[in-house]
């Protein structure tokens, strides 16, 4: 397997698991950061850790630059300031460069965030991507207590490419890893990111909202969502739900969604996730029948859960 020199941006546990992970590998990295603190942590334990200035001024040149950098969320958007700076501080270093080098953007990022970080590179270093630089977007499926070890065995790995060539570069990184491999447009790759995220969040909503009507009844709820866990084909088949049937319907899931929440109700209890799954479904269901109609139902709902 072909070494890299590979620059991490941004050393937060993300970034951290990255490098580190990529050094097991055989690879040589070097951690960048303007947080000072994390910089000495990582050099305590013997490893490469520059500011962004100093980076720039090691005489080494890195094949592959992977873009870490937080990207909080603010009044309710995303904040893409620090991964905008760190991309024109890359386009700069980048200026002086001829050999061809692959930006990797791992932060995750709405979709078409990659696409403007390309041309805010462009623009710092005058060169042209697909041309002299390739980029990919590579989002991580890290879970933060155990991140190092969830890098070091991935279930997946997932490439979003701007063309082969910068696909292939960064599955030359990968080549030593066991296990699947997919790629994807780099729109397709923030969009998963995405939905993969909001599914996790949907389904520890749903549990959380089961889990307070259950004890209002004073049921054992771990023991019947253990059950559930066995039994619904939702939990246990991966292909359950994602392909594209159209909203539910048959003799079983709209009479009993209909029928749990008017029940809850009568306990006192909104359902407002349910509520909503029921209003969404309705309104998918009048876009196939009757396209101009809008539902009311599902403001009513939408309104309910926002509250």
């Amino acid at each position: 397997m072909p070494s890299f020199t590979i620059d991490v941006i941004g050393s937060g546990f993300v970034g951290q698991a990255t490098g580190k992970g990529f050094l097991s590998k055989g690879h040589r990295v070097r951690f960048a950061d303007v947080d000072q603190e994390k910089l000495t942590y990582l050099q305590g334990q013997g490893l490469a850790a520059f500011t962004p200035e100093e980076l720039a001024e090691q005489p080494e040149r890195a094949q592959i630059s992977v873009l870490t950098v937080n990207t909080p969320t603010r009044g309710g958007a995303i904040d893409l300031t620090a991964i905008r700076r760190a991309a024109a501080d890359l386009g700069q270093r980048l200026a002086g460069e001829e050999a061809y080098h692959v930006v990797v953007v791992r932060s995750t990022v709405v979709p078409g965030t990659t696409e403007e970080l390309t041309k805010i590179i462009e623009e710092y270093s005058g060169k042209r991507v697909g041309k002299d630089f390739g980029i990919c977007m590579n989002p991580e499926f890290l879970r933060e207590r155990v991140a190092e070890q969830d890098f070091a065995h991935p279930w997946l790995i997932l490439i979003g490419e701007y063309d082969t060539r910068s696909g292939d570069t960064l599955a030359r990184v990968y080549a030593d890893f066991d296990c699947p491999v997919h790629r994807v447009s780099l729109r397709e790759a923030e969009f998963q990111k995405y939905v993969h995220n909001l599914f996790n969040a949907v389904k520890i909503t749903f549990f959380n909202e089961m889990r307070e009507i259950a004890r209002s009844q004073g049921f054992k709820a771990d023991d019947v969502f253990a059950l559930v866990a066995k039994s619904a084909e939702g939990m246990w088949n991966p292909e359950y739900g994602i392909r594209d049937f159209g909203p539910f319907d048959g003799s079983c899931l709209p009479k009993d969604t209909q029928a749990f929440l008017a029940w809850a109700e009568q306990q006192g209890k909104a359902a407002s996730l349910v509520a909503a799954t029921i209003a969404l479904n309705d309104e998918l269901t009048l876009r196939a029948t009757q396209p101009k109609q809008v539902s009311k139902r599902v403001a009513r709902a939408v309104g309910a859960v926002a509250s």
